[in-house]
């Protein structure tokens, strides 16, 4: 008699448990990191380390890449068609009652009433109309578009960063112009109480004074409030907290970059990774084409078996049935008629192709107006550089040549604000000049479709 196995306490049971999930969890590929928690940086950090840590910590390219995972999964399967494929089975069959065969020499049984039968079988194909050919070469090309999107997602995620990052700089730039406006205005009202106090003045230029130092206030909140703003975007960016307190490394200035539209479109047109893609796309419609063609062509396989069948469940030789044998066979199908299917999904492949070549087309002009975009916008900001420096150094010398004026109520407080606003505008000018050109950079070299070796720190020449 067989001996019995016996039968797992509930406490073993746990164990096994436990020690499955704890196989589980040391298994799992760790994932990217949650926002929240990564470890603040400390210090100043440089717009190398934000690139950095964005694309460690990016939701979005991390499902490009998974994306891509999920590609090479499927060219795997796509070659698993191409191998033979080994199935096996148990069936059990009972019957009412079992088959006799009235003879005149008396009644054979020719079956019991129970049936239990185990196949085994090896089925290989041999053609299919290069049906499977086109299958695998359709995964392969899904590879490399994953391949493409990834590099399309850190491209994107990187001008993000640089724009965000360069923002940061701009609105720091623009609360530190709003803060000495609100000193200088508060020195002006000084002035003015006290020439008001001793009968120079009348009481509207002191209230006329108020009033702007008011509006410089709010300006200052407000300013005060872009730079918490874009301080949380380019946070958010990096997997921190939005309350994070971030220092940045100063890199606004002007870089002067020669570059032509020739040589930039044709680099645009080599390395856009939009244009990879749909030229990939257009190849995958090439074999779709051919894949659709396999239904013109006859189907081919062979296959093999091997049957046990008996009437006990532990397969024992039977005197009713055959105890085992086997089987060798192929078959040739070929579909010659089905009222035009084939042709017509050979014609929707065709339309496809179609499809993706004026795409293609489109996009190359898109492409095009991008780049000439791009380097319109760097001359011009370039040249606004050049001219918003020089009204700084203006607008700073008419200030104090106004202030020294007021002071000798050689001119009128209307002035002296006139010039206060001037100066303003000017460093505000200034640093948005700055700004929109290395902005503008980087969309150009997004718009190649490549990255420029990031600057290195220096301080700014005006401001």
């Amino acid at each position: 008699m067989l001996g019995r196995t016996p039968k797992p306490t509930a406490k073993a049971l746990w164990v096994w448990v436990a020690l499955l999930a704890a196989a589980l969890i040391l298994a799992s590929p760790a994932g990217p990191a949650e926002a929240g928690n990564v470890k603040p940086p400390s210090g100043t950090i440089s717009l190398e380390q934000c690139i950095g840590m964005a694309l460690a910590y990016s939701p979005n390219l991390t499902a490009a890449k998974e994306d891509l995972e999920g590609a090479k999964s499927k060219e795997k399967e796509a070659f698993t068609y191409f191998l033979p494929t080994l199935k096996t089975s148990y069936a059990f069959q009972k019957t009412q009652d079992p088959t006799v065969i009235h003879t005149p020499i008396g009644d054979v049984t020719a079956n019991w009433d129970r049936r239990y039968q185990w196949s085994t079988s090896v089925n290989q194909p041999v053609f299919t109309g290069f049906r499977l050919t086109s299958q695998y070469r359709l995964a392969e090309l899904g590879v490399d578009i994953a391949e493409v999107n990834v590099e399309l997602a850190r491209l994107d995620l990187v001008l993000n960063v640089k724009e965000t990052y360069l923002e940061y700089l701009r609105a720091q730039k623009a609360f530190k112009v709003a803060q000495q406006a609100v000193v200088q205005l508060q020195s002006h009202l000084k002035v003015s109480q006290d020439f008001y106090d001793v009968g120079i003045i009348p009481i509207n230029d002191v209230l006329k004074t108020k009033v702007e130092l008011a509006n410089a206030q709010q300006n200052e909140v407000a300013a005060q409030n872009s730079v918490e703003l874009a301080r949380s975007r380019l946070a958010t960016l990096l997997g921190l907290p939005v309350e994070t307190s971030l220092e940045v490394e100063d890199i606004l200035r002007y870089r002067p970059i020669a570059i032509e539209f020739a040589p930039a479109r044709d680099q645009a047109r080599n390395q856009r990774p939009e244009l990879k893609a749909l030229g990939l796309q257009l190849k995958q419609a090439e074999y779709g084409i051919q894949q659709a063609r396999s239904g013109y062509y006859p189907e081919l396989g062979v296959s093999a078996g091997y049957d046990y069948t008996s009437d006990s469940p532990d397969m024992q030789d039977s005197y009713y049935y055959d105890h085992s044998g086997w089987l060798v066979g192929a078959q040739l199908s070929w579909t010659f008629w089905e009222w035009g299917r084939t042709r017509d999904q050979v014609n929707q492949r065709r339309a496809d192709l179609r499809k993706l070549v004026a795409l293609r087309q489109d996009l190359e002009d898109q492409v095009d107006l991008q780049v000439k975009q791009a380097i319109l916008y760097l001359v011009d900001s370039a040249k606004n550089i050049v001219t918003a420096r020089t009204s700084i150094e203006q607008a700073k010398e008419n200030y104090r040549i106004t202030m020294e004026r007021y002071k000798e109520q050689l001119t009128t407080n209307t002035e002296l604000l006139d010039a206060q606003t001037l100066l303003t505008q000017a460093q505000n000018n200034y640093f948005t000049a700055l700004t929109v050109y290395n902005v503008a950079e980087a969309r150009l070299w997004r718009a190649m479709g490549r990255e420029r070796p990031l600057p290195q720190q220096t301080k700014p020449k005006a401001g």
